[in-house]
């Protein structure tokens, strides 16, 4: 049975609003087990979604309809087992689960690694960048910190013994702030070549 437009605008509503498979009493009561199933179709959703929704309507006393939601939930996968559909997920660095059958799966890999390809590739520039950023903060603090015990050493009266210590606290914030700059270098050359990856994929994508 094939659905009607209207029907499927219906299932995409729901599925924008309702993500879970919890339904409450007078979900399950009314329950348009077809429409259900091809929601979670739609969405790429296992049919694990199938058995937490029993479970929950059992509590009261409502069997599903196995046959419609089945029925639905392929025509959904219709929808969601397509090439472009994969790009997206695998872009968006979602997981898949298998749910696709065999003559729409290979479009829907193909969309997918071409995706996960892209959300790797933006993922490792984002990491570097933000390893960066952390790098850079670490070695503003410790100009901080070598500013106030550099303070202290000129400011106020210290005995030897503590000067001795802070002398060596400053030595070793000094070796800190120079390592921290050589992992900053390393850090921007490999983000360069990332950077280059990334725009190579975006390149080459045909979904772009």
């Amino acid at each position: 049975m094939k659905f009607a437009p209207g029907i499927i605008l219906l299932a995409l509503i729901a599925l924008m609003i309702s993500g879970c498979a919890t339904m409450s009493e007078d979900e399950c009561y009314v329950a348009d087990w077809q429409a259900i199933g091809y929601e979670d179709g739609a969405a790429g959703r296992d049919l694990a979604h199938l058995g937490s929704r029993r479970e929950a309507c059992a509590k009261y006393g409502v069997s599903v309809n196995t046959s419609a939601y089945r029925g639905g939930r392929t025509e959904g996968l219709e929808l969601f087992c397509t090439e472009l559909r994969g790009f997206d997920q695998g872009r968006s660095g979602n997981s898949y689960s298998g749910v696709c059958p065999a003559d729409l799966e290979g479009l829907f890999l193909r969309g997918f690694n071409a995706g996960q390809d892209l959300f790797n590739a933006k993922y490792a520039v984002e990491t570097l960048i933000t390893a960066i950023h952390d790098l850079e903060l670490e070695r503003e603090y410790i100009l901080d910190d070598m500013t106030e015990i550099g303070a202290q050493l000129i400011d106020a009266p210290i005995e030897n013994a503590d000067k001795v210590i802070l002398l060596s606290d400053i030595a070793r914030l000094k070796v800190r702030h120079n390592e921290i700059g050589y992992e900053i270098n390393d850090l921007q050359f490999e983000l360069m070549q990332r950077e280059a990856e990334y725009q190579e994929v975006l390149t080459r994508s045909p979904y772009l």
